[in-house]
């Protein structure tokens, strides 16, 4: 297979000489979503080696496995793509981690005096867990730069190699 090779500068003259607008916004918007599709996977892929047997997990709500939640969407009338974690929202407890939580009581057994609906509980509340950070979005956008600006840049040459065809 032969590789081109081309500047950038010379992927910036090119794009600069095309007359049609929507022609190199189509060219653009391709590579954008091109480079937002690399990210995706990486974060997936990234989610799965943190989490282990939780990315096969399927979700209750959602009936679909966690990793699916990482989405990718795109707008056209801007030329860009977002990839975002909170398609299955509680993705972000796994990437922000939470405090210590504790519960407040064993049972409510009737209301404080003077404060209204302050309840008022029997027994003391114990520690219910901590979900520890993560990172793993955060760690595939770092370490996925460069491949994505490669998956831009192959996208846009081509678009280039089919126009000179």
């Amino acid at each position: 297979m032969n590789d081109v090779k081309i500047d950038s500068a010379e992927v910036d003259q090119l794009l600069d000489s095309l007359s049609d607008t929507a022609l190199l916004n189509k060219i653009l918007f391709d590579a954008v979503k091109a480079g937002a599709r690399v990210l995706q996977q990486n974060t997936k892929q990234s989610f799965r080696s943190e989490m282990g047997g939780v990315a096969s997990n399927v979700s209750r709500f959602t009936r679909k496995p966690f990793e699916d939640g990482i989405t990718m969407k795109a707008d056209k009338t801007y030329s860009e793509a977002k990839v975002s974690i909170m398609g299955e929202p509680r993705l972000k407890w796994f990437e922000t981690g939470t405090q210590d939580r504790y519960t407040k009581g064993r049972k409510i057994v009737g209301y404080s005096g003077t404060k209204r609906n302050r309840l008022q509980r029997e027994g003391k509340g114990h520690w219910t867990g901590r979900i520890k950070e993560n990172n793993f979005f955060r760690k595939a956008r770092s370490s996925s730069e460069s491949a994505i600006d490669d998956a831009i840049i192959q996208s846009i040459n081509n678009a280039l190699e089919k126009l000179n065809k």
